[in-house]
C-alpha cells in the first residue's frame, strides 16, 4: 500500500507541476494512471482478510469452539479481488518506471528563433521529479550532422562526439518541478561537470563556474516553476538566464562539451530525456 501511495503521488506531481500544459492525451493518461491506482488500492484493501473478518456482503457466522484445522487458501471472490489488485498494481508500476518517456510526448513546447526543438523529458531523483529539460539545436546542426542520416544514433559514440563538439547553438532549458535548496543544484552541476573533463581544465574552470552558478541561483531559481537557460553559441561560449534575464558566461570548449554529454552522453543524467532528445535529432536529420 505504501509503495502503490508513493507511485500515486509522484504521478501526481508530474501532472501538476509541469511548466507548460499538458496537452489532452497527457490529461488522459494521467487520469488513467489515476484510476488504475485507486482500482489496485481498493481491491488490495477489499482482498486483505482472514477467517476471523467479516465475508463479502456475508453476516458474521455464530462463533463455534475452536478446532486445530488448516486455514484454507482464499478463494472465489477474495481470491479474484486479490489478482485485480495485483495486476492493477504491476501495471501502475510498469506505467511509472516508462514515466520518463510518456512525459516527454507533450506537443506543448515552447520555440526559440532560429532552433528547433528536438526532445524533453524529466530529471528525477528516485520516484521524485526534480525539473523537467528541453534540448534546443540551431538550423545549422542538419547539415553538420548530415554524415549521420538514415543511420542509428542511440548509442552511437560517433555520433554524440560530434553532437558534443559541434559549433552549433544548443541550448538546454530546464524548469524546476520541485523547490530545491539553491545549494544542490550548484553542487550537482559543478560534481557533474568535474567528472567530464580533465583535472587541468577543472583548474581553469572549477572557480568561475561555481561563481557564475552561485549568482545563477542565488535568487529564486531553484525554486518551483523558475526556468533556467544553459546556452553553448559557437561551440566555446558558455552562458545562464534566468527566467530570461543573463546572469553572466565562460569561454571553455571543454565546458560546453561537458554539458551537453550531461544530457546527450553515455552517462546522462536522465536517460528518458537522452533517447527523447537522439530519437528527435534523427527525425530532424532524417526529415
Amino acid at each position: 500500500l505504501l509503495l502503490a501511495y508513493i507511485i500515486l503521488s509522484s504521478s501526481m506531481e508530474g501532472y501538476s507541476t509541469l511548466a507548460t500544459p499538458t496537452p489532452r492525451r497527457g490529461r488522459r493518461s494521467n487520469f488513467f494512471v489515476l484510476g488504475l491506482a485507486s482500482m489496485a488500492f481498493l481491491a488490495l484493501i477489499g482482498g486483505a482478510h482472514d477467517s476471523s473478518q467479516l465475508s463479502w456482503g456475508a453476516a458474521k457466522a455464530a462463533e463455534k469452539p475452536a478446532k486445530t484445522t488448516t486455514p484454507a487458501e482464499p478463494t472465489g471472490k477474495c481470491m479474484k479481488l486479490k489478482k485485480i489488485g495485483a495486476i492493477g498494481l504491476g501495471a501502475l508500476i510498469s506505467l511509472k518506471l516508462a514515466s520518463n518517456v510518456l512525459k516527454t510526448s507533450s506537443s506543448s513546447v515552447d520555440s526559440l528563433p532560429g532552433q528547433t526543438f528536438v526532445g524533453q523529458g524529466i530529471r528525477a531523483k528516485g520516484p521524485i521529479s526534480v525539473y523537467s529539460v528541453k534540448m534546443f539545436l540551431g538550423n545549422r546542426a542538419k547539415s553538420a550532422l548530415s554524415a549521420f542520416k538514415g543511420k542509428s544514433l542511440k548509442g552511437n559514440a560517433q555520433f554524440t562526439d560530434a553532437l558534443e563538439k559541434g559549433t552549433f547553438q544548443k541550448t538546454i532549458k530546464i524548469t524546476m518541478m520541485r523547490s530545491v535548496t539553491p545549494e544542490k543544484m550548484i553542487t550537482s552541476f559543478n560534481d557533474a561537470v568535474s567528472t567530464r573533463v580533465s583535472k587541468k581544465t577543472l583548474t581553469k574552470i572549477e572557480d568561475p563556474l561555481n561563481d557564475l552558478l552561485t549568482k545563477a541561483f542565488s535568487g529564486s531559481a531553484s525554486q518551483k516553476g523558475s526556468e533556467i537557460t544553459f546556452s553553448m553559441t559557437g561551440g566555446n561560449y558558455f552562458a545562464i538566464a534566468v527566467a530570461g534575464k543573463h546572469q553572466g558566461s565562460l569561454w571553455s570548449s571543454d565546458l560546453c562539451k561537458a554539458f551537453t554529454d550531461l544530457y546527450v552522453g553515455p552517462k546522462a543524467v536522465s536517460s528518458g530525456a537522452r533517447d527523447a532528445i537522439v530519437s528527435g535529432i534523427s527525425d530532424m536529420i532524417n526529415a
